[in-house]
């Protein structure tokens, strides 16, 4: 399970909407490559890190069609978080260097949020919630995701020991979903 530039690469074509061979990303494919740059970032404790949280979940809130697709969504991030995450511990960060070099230069930074919700994308695309909310209380930092990220994949390696087996792969939930995840 090794993430290397390349494949951070990919994921980042997948989140600007358009795979390679043309076809269209669906929300929570997109979604999903969002949440994996972010786990990417979490494991590499990426400078920017909080700004790229702050965004991509404006884009989920911003592009979600409806709440039940919205609720599937954070699930897809936090799945392509917490096994970016996972993939960068188990190649004990080795690809850090570079991926710290490319979520640096990802054109994610370069949309504008506004205090209602909306985001302007660096394309000049507006994406616009299905209805309004205070985009400050959408993320707040946690000095302690790294620790808590590391803590709880170590209890996964620690518990799928114990068991002689691959244990189920475990989420790395987000205390900030929790607080949010029923109101838009």
């Amino acid at each position: 399970m090794k993430i290397t530039a390349i494949c951070m690469g990919i994921i980042l074509l997948a989140s600007t909407n358009v795979f390679a061979a043309g076809r269209p990303v669906s929300y929570l494919e997109e979604v999903y490559g969002l949440g994996s740059v972010a786990g990417q970032g979490l494991a590499c404790q990426v400078k920017r890190y909080d700004e790229y949280e702050l965004l991509a979940r404006a884009i989920m809130i911003g592009k979600a069609p409806d709440a039940i697709q919205q609720k599937e969504a954070i699930q897809q991030y936090n799945v392509g978080k917490a096994e970016a995450f996972m993939a960068m511990e188990d190649e004990n960060f080795a690809s850090c260097p570079e991926v710290a070099e490319e979520f640096a230069r990802q054109k994610i930074f370069k949309s504008t949020l506004y205090s209602d919700g909306r985001i302007k994308l660096y394309d000049g695309t507006m994406i616009t919630p299905r209805k309004s909310y205070n985009a400050n209380r959408l993320y707040e930092k946690d000095p302690n995701a790294f620790a808590k990220a590391d803590a709880a994949y170590k209890k996964y390696v620690a518990q799928a020991e114990k068991d002689g087996k691959n244990a189920e792969k475990i989420q790395l939930h987000d205390a900030n979903y929790d607080k949010y995840s029923g109101q838009f």
